[in-house]
Parts: C-alpha cells; sequence; structure tokens
C-alpha cells in the first residue's frame, strides 16, 4: 500500500508541475495533516518556485479577525519546503527546518499568498553540495501577501537537505 501511495504521490507532485495542482494539493493534505484545518491550497509549483494561498476562513483568524501570524507562518514554510520538493524531488532528499524567523509588516485582513523561490542556481549549486557532502544548508525566504498584493510577512526559513542515498554521519 505504501507503493501504491508513493507512486501516486509523485503523480501528483508531477501533475501539479504541469499546472494541475489540485490532486497535489489534495494529497499533501493527506501526507501533512498539521496543515489540513487552514485549507492551504497550492497555486502554482515549479521546479524553482511555489505559491500557496491561505484562505480567510474562521481558523485562520486571531481575536481580532485578522489573518493569525502562525497560518501565515505555517504557508510560509509550506510554500518553502513545497518549493524545495519540487527542486529536487521527493525521492532524493529530505528536508528538515532548522530555525524560521519571521517578520509580520501589517495586518492581513483578507486571504493570502505565500510564495518561495529557489533559483537555478541555488539549485544547482545545491545538488552539487549534496552530491559531495550527502547533506546541504539552505536558508529560503518566503513572502506572504494579501488579497491586494501588500507584502504581508517575510519568513527567513533554515533548511538541512539531506541526499536519501547518502551514508550517515
Amino acid at each position: 500500500m505504501a507503493n501504491y501511495q508513493n507512486s501516486m504521490l509523485r503523480w501528483a507532485l508531477k501533475e501539479a508541475r504541469r499546472g494541475r495542482t489540485g490532486v497535489f494539493s489534495r494529497w499533501m493534505q493527506e501526507v501533512v495533516p498539521f496543515n489540513r484545518p487552514h485549507r492551504l491550497k497550492i497555486l502554482q509549483l515549479s521546479g524553482g518556485s511555489c505559491t500557496v494561498e491561505l484562505p480567510k476562513r474562521r481558523r485562520n483568524l486571531n481575536h481580532l479577525g485578522t489573518m493569525h501570524a502562525c497560518a501565515m507562518a505555517t504557508a510560509a514554510e509550506y510554500a518553502s519546503g513545497l518549493c524545495l520538493l519540487s527542486a529536487f524531488g521527493m525521492e532524493d532528499v529530505r528536508l528538515i527546518m532548522s530555525h524560521m524567523e519571521v517578520s509580520y509588516t501589517r495586518r492581513a485582513q483578507t486571504s493570502c499568498t505565500a510564495q518561495a523561490v529557489c533559483s537555478a542556481e541555488d539549485t544547482e549549486a545545491l545538488r552539487r553540495l549534496l552530491q559531495k557532502e550527502g547533506r546541504a544548508p539552505l536558508t529560503l525566504t518566503s513572502v506572504v501577501c494579501d488579497a491586494e498584493g501588500q507584502e504581508v510577512a517575510r519568513a527567513e526559513i533554515q533548511w538541512h537537505l539531506k541526499g536519501l542515498g547518502a551514508t550517515k554521519r
């Protein structure tokens, strides 16, 4: 059963890279159940970037009726991690988030989008380091914007990537 699920998840990732993100969004709600209540939706996923939507709904709001800071941080981390998984593939690398720092620039009163981008140059440098060392550190930025396109938060997320074929060190 696990092999079937893994092959379906790989297929869904491939479809998401082609612009059909619905099935992959749904699968990721099952794979990462912590994110399910937020109803994060993958809007765009390519080899070097990811954009997710954080809808305005009661579970994502704080006591003031604006987007909760932790919901925005979750969306930022999710976009960042998916960006890396899309660039490297789920079979080749394991991601561990080691640190996240979020700066909130304004209140978000609407739904939000979080976007993370990893340049082709950074991806290639990380691939070389993974091949040589079996692991690589990376800090990736996610920007969270409201429905009007105004930046409401910026997250710096430190990741440790480990090649799955690498020996333990």
